[in-house]
């Protein structure tokens, strides 16, 4: 009689979660440029070749590690179109105005653009990433009477992202503050709501 002997170890959650973390925090420390697999695997308790075998490159890591996959979604619905649209904008002023966020988002869009397959396998990544239950909200908020049907989530998801990365860079991390939030929550929800 034979026996099935499963090849390879399942992969140790505990070690993804301690690599993000540590990328984390070396990247809003030393920067992008500076960030090594070394570091990061002394920080986390673990080796390189673990995490090599996890992520294709140092870009991926980040991207990960400061967008994880449910940054922006992952809050409860609102009572009402503006709660969620605050609420998105808000989760998306704490990952974009993070200190890793701060420090890696400008190199990480630099290495998209000179490498277009990064680019659309990390954007790609960035749009299946719980975009869906913001969907959901959306058809919620036009089954309500608050939207209208014809809302472009794209569009909206890059205005809140775009919108928000911009004043950071602009303003600074501090300018952009709860009046700035109120202002942008205003404008968004008047652009999507039915009249």
């Amino acid at each position: 009689m034979s026996e099935t002997v499963a090849v390879g170890r399942p992969r140790d959650g505990r070690i993804d979660e301690a690599v993000l973390a540590a990328t984390r925090e070396l990247v809003a420390e030393v920067g992008y440029a500076d960030l090594t697999f070394r570091a990061i695997a002394e920080r986390a308790g673990t080796s390189v070749p673990a995490i090599r075998r996890r992520w294709a490159s140092k870009a991926h890591l980040v991207h990960e590690a400061v967008f994880p996959s449910d940054s922006v979604t992952s809050t409860s619905p609102g009572a009402d179109l503006r709660a969620d649209v605050r609420a998105v904008v808000e989760s998306c002023l704490e990952v974009v105005g993070s200190p890793a966020g701060c420090r890696a988002i400008p190199a990480l869009m630099g290495e998209m653009m000179a490498d277009h397959a990064l680019e659309e396998e990390l954007s790609a990544r960035l749009m299946s990433s719980g975009w869906e239950s913001l969907a959901a909200r959306l058809a919620q908020a036009v089954e309500r009477g608050e939207a209208r049907p014809d809302v472009d989530l794209g569009l909206f998801i890059e205005t809140v992202f775009g919108t928000t990365l911009v004043a950071i860079v602009l303003r600074g991390r501090d300018a952009v503050d709860d009046a700035w939030v109120e202002g942008l929550v205003t404008s968004i929800v008047d652009g999507v709501r039915a009249h």
